[in-house]
């Protein structure tokens, strides 16, 4: 434990490392502000009464010939929240989990590489346990991420708990709320922030997964060029099967639960296997 502790000072300590978890920070608080002037919420608040009584009359409307009626009011503030990427183009969500590896292996993954140039990765390997040293790597790698993404996505949800409170409108997918056949749409719908939260736990997941995955490059390849550019290839790789990072990430789509936990499991099955497969070979090499 003193080691990990050690580990993880060393690695917040670091200026480019602040630079980074602050840019995670910030982009989701970004995107809720482009959500609010998108869903020009100060105007719906302003005339809150006229826009409910429309919505009311325009309900019955539509009851009496059979038709369904979305509410003109602001967004639930789940819907509202960074993963349900309602801001126009998404460029937000593209920036932070599409290019997640950069931000991991600027955060902390590449950290072993510079070590190694400088000769201080030989000095802590004859200090003690090889197999712990690559342990601790493992676990702060998949440990720094989670929790930076997972405080960024908390903290963009608070937020956005106090912006759109009062808001209940999923934007016209309320009818898959009512999918009888299909278990998870309809705890979105009854549940919808706890079910916003599991996806926050769940993409924090997958955040340190990318970061198992790029510090298991790191000590292959021993070269930043190398890890970088294979770390974005896996990461776009996954992006293009059947089961890509929307399915696990994205709550309130038309997608079950079946493509959610395949999904799931095709990330943390490749992020574990990578690491497993890393971890045995760098430490079998270790002591020929």
């Amino acid at each position: 434990m003193k080691v990990l502790k050690k580990e993880i000072i060393g690695i917040l300590k670091d200026k480019r490392t602040f630079l980074i978890i602050l840019l995670v920070l910030i982009i989701p608080i970004i995107d809720l502000s482009v959500e609010y002037k998108q869903m020009n919420v100060a105007y719906a608040r302003k005339h809150e009464k006229e826009i409910i009584a429309r919505d009311l009359m325009m309900k019955k409307e539509c009851e009496k010939d059979g038709s369904k009626y979305f509410t003109n009011w602001i967004s639930h503030p789940a819907n509202a929240s960074f993963l349900a990427r309602n801001t126009q183009g998404h460029a937000s969500q593209m920036l932070l989990l599409w290019l997640l590896p950069f931000f991991v292996l600027n955060m902390i993954s590449d950290r072993y590489i510079s070590e190694e140039k400088r000769g201080y990765v030989n000095i802590l390997l004859s200090r003690g346990s090889k197999k712990k040293y690559y342990m601790t790597k493992y676990i702060s790698s998949f440990l720094i991420p989670f929790c930076v993404l997972a405080i960024s996505l908390l903290v963009n949800f608070i937020l956005s708990q106090i912006v759109f409170r009062g808001g209940y409108s999923f934007l016209g997918i309320e009818t898959l709320f009512e999918d009888k056949n299909e278990l998870w749409f309809r705890l979105e719908g009854k549940y919808p922030n706890q079910m916003y939260l599991l996806y926050i736990f769940v993409t924090s997941v997958l955040a340190g997964m990318c970061g198992m995955i790029t510090q298991s490059l790191a000590f292959i390849s021993k070269r930043y060029t190398i890890t970088y550019i294979l770390g974005f290839f896996i990461w776009m790789w996954l992006q293009t099967t059947p089961y890509n990072l929307t399915y696990a990430t994205q709550p309130f789509i038309e997608y079950g639960f079946e493509d959610f936990i395949k999904s799931v499991m095709l990330y943390v099955g490749v992020g574990l296997g990578i690491s497993l497969i890393t971890f045995i070979f760098k430490v079998r090499q270790d002591e020929l």
